[in-house]
């Protein structure tokens, strides 16, 4: 004896239709669709990993003149390179789609468009020069460091920064040798202290390898090499405190080397000069007797 299920009989047999959009539909996702897909998860990834908030290094918050003149002329640059960016792709895409092969006989070539290509150079060229302009402008106002009020000495090692402030100027100072800089009236690490409102020069050297000094919401980078001094200048408007980076691999701790510019009222900042130019407290108590040698004995050999 046969025996069948009940609901075999109600499972209609497989039609050749059926059959044929089954296999349509095991087949719709192809490996193009998914190199499509993927990409746009990877390029999703990656403007989703460019966004934060409160970036202490962020090159698009600006905080002083000179950072200021340096994000104009990125949003002007931008904004040209976005729209040729757009129209070239759109072109090509167009061209793509337009023009792929469907079996098609290949179509007749030809060569030669002499105002299409007297076109094609010449608008490049407009471009270029359109950038180039405000580009060239905006590097000598950042290289003019005639303006300046106050100047301090840079020096880059591995791997901190030595703030070095000269009240009498820096003329007649020899900084040729940054291993052996005459003293100076005030020395501090890794922390430049600045009044707001003024244009601060730094003449930028180093003591070892190349470094390169950068505080985004101040200005541009500026490089330091052995042997070179190199002139800058940065303004902040506002007090704050900005964060700045070597931005030049100078070994092991590179990573590590990292600045701050204290940025303080004009008042605010002639009260730390007079505290700073203070003799030091002899330490009295057996902790800071501790401390101290502990200091002088490890930390000071940097």
């Amino acid at each position: 004896m046969i025996v069948r299920s009940a609901t075999s009989d109600l499972q209609p047999p497989t039609t050749k239709m059926q059959a044929v959009n089954s296999t349509t539909t095991v087949k719709s996702v192809t490996p193009r669709a998914r190199i499509a897909r993927l990409s746009a998860v990877a390029m999703l990834a990656a403007v989703v990993a460019g966004c934060a908030q409160d970036a202490p290094q962020d090159t698009w918050q600006p905080a002083g003149s000179n950072a200021r003149q340096i994000n104009d002329l990125d949003i002007w640059v931008f904004s040209i390179a976005g729209i040729v960016g757009v129209a070239v792709f759109s072109v090509l895409g167009f061209a793509v789609w337009k023009y792929r092969d469907r079996g098609q006989p290949i179509p007749e070539q030809t060569h030669g468009k002499p105002a299409l290509e007297i076109a094609l150079t010449i608008l490049p060229a407009l471009i270029l020069i359109g950038v180039a302009i405000p580009t060239v402008g905006t590097i000598m106002a950042l290289n003019e460091t005639d303006d300046t009020e106050c100047i301090v000495n840079v020096t880059g090692q591995q791997w901190w920064w030595e703030f070095r402030y000269y009240f009498d100027g820096l003329e007649g100072v020899d900084l040729s040798d940054a291993r052996h800089l005459p003293p100076a009236d005030i020395v501090t690490a890794n922390q430049l202290v600045i009044p707001t409102g003024s244009e601060i020069g730094l003449k930028i050297l180093s003591r070892d390898v190349i470094h390169s000094y950068w505080i985004p919401a101040l200005n541009g980078k500026r490089d330091a090499v052995p042997g070179r001094v190199a002139p800058w200048k940065i303004e902040a408007e506002t007090p704050g405190v900005y964060f700045g980076q070597c931005t030049e691999f100078c070994g092991l701790s590179h990573a590590r080397m990292q600045m701050q510019t204290i940025a303080v009222d004009p008042a605010d900042f002639q009260t730390w000069i007079d505290e700073q130019i203070q003799p030091a407290v002899e330490a009295t108590n057996a902790a800071a007797v501790r401390g101290q040698t502990v200091f002088e004995g490890q930390c000071a050999r940097c």
